[in-house]
């Protein structure tokens, strides 16, 4: 299939969906080849930070140095899942972003559903390359599961693919057992695919910026399995995991070929992909009624993970 322009693709878009496109970094990307430093300014002049609503707790790496932790506590814990946490990881490309900047996000689930939530922040390429930003994915997993009994893991984008090293990462080590894994627009694969050729000019993130990050975080070394999961010959033996994308996103392709994968290894897998929408649609257009039903969605879904009651069979919308 063709490349799809980028007015070609905003006339495939949810028009609620659209107008939130112009605050994104794609529609601000200067021609010729980008720069991590370049992107990073330009995302600092776009982003709207929310209000602080977290606190700020510092735990030990392996090596004694110390890993920033994000925590937030809702108004009201729910009794039922007092001794359970959601681990969040941000997204960003794997250069940028950090866990101050879900703020909102974090609160909000954390008050939905009653839950405490640890946001990790990781160090990001190209300073810190793989595998630094997911061994603090890992210290942060150990040093919740001395402290909690149930664990499920959540990360959007460059956090999903995170979040999905993780699990494979935990599994192999036999590292703390994760209750769900749930993986918004996941960032899995430095391989292009069909699909991400053709929507190589999508909008919010789209395949000049996926190239810088891919480079920034593998730093010129060939990628394994932990570092782009959609690599990994092996999928069973993972937790129920969730994964939602955007039938216009690059990475979506990505996305339903892991969870395609989930299920012929014999795992649970919860995959739904949103019509008309981009990458990162809940956060450009949070009240769209395709966020909404996503936002429901991720929240029942999460509910279950957190209470054990998870089922084994596949689930799918397009």
């Amino acid at each position: 299939m063709d490349t799809l322009t980028e007015v070609e693709i905003d006339s495939l878009l949810d028009p609620e969906i659209r107008v939130g496109v112009s605050g994104t970094l794609t529609a601000h990307l200067p021609a010729g080849d980008l720069t991590v430093d370049q992107v990073r300014r330009l995302d600092r002049t776009l982003a709207v930070m929310p209000p602080a609503s977290g606190s700020n707790e510092w735990i030990r790496r392996p090596d004694d140095s110390q890993l920033g932790l994000r925590r937030y506590l809702p108004t009201a814990l729910d009794s039922s899942i007092s001794r359970s946490v959601i681990l969040w990881i941000h997204g960003g490309g794997m250069f940028l972003g950090s866990a101050r900047q879900d703020d909102a996000n974090a609160r909000e689930l954390c008050e939905a559903l009653g839950v405490r939530i640890a946001s990790v922040d990781y160090r990001l390429a190209p300073e810190h390359p793989y595998p630094e930003p997911l061994d603090d994915c890992y210290t942060a997993l150990v040093w919740l599961a001395e402290r909690y009994d149930r664990i499920v893991v959540v990360g959007a984008s460059a956090g999903g693919g995170l979040a999905a090293g993780l699990a494979l990462l935990s599994r192999d080590r036999s590292g703390p057992a994760i209750a769900g894994v749930q993986l918004r627009y996941p960032m899995l694969d430095d391989r292009e695919t069909e699909g991400a050729r053709t929507l190589s000019n999508t909008s919010v993130w789209n395949a000049r910026l996926n190239r810088l990050g891919w480079d920034a975080y593998l730093g010129g070394r060939p990628a394994d399995e932990y570092a782009a999961p959609g690599r990994a010959v092996d999928l069973s033996g993972l937790p129920p995991t969730y994964i939602d994308t955007g039938d216009l996103d690059l990475f979506r392709d990505e996305d339903a070929a892991f969870a395609d994968r989930i299920r012929e290894s014999g795992g649970s897998v919860a995959f739904f992909e949103e019509k008309a929408a981009v990458h990162g649609f809940d956060l450009i257009a949070p009240d769209a009624t395709v966020s909404r039903m996503a936002l429901a969605r991720r929240h029942e879904w999460l509910a279950r993970a957190l209470h054990g009651n998870l089922a084994s069979t596949l689930e799918t919308s397009s």
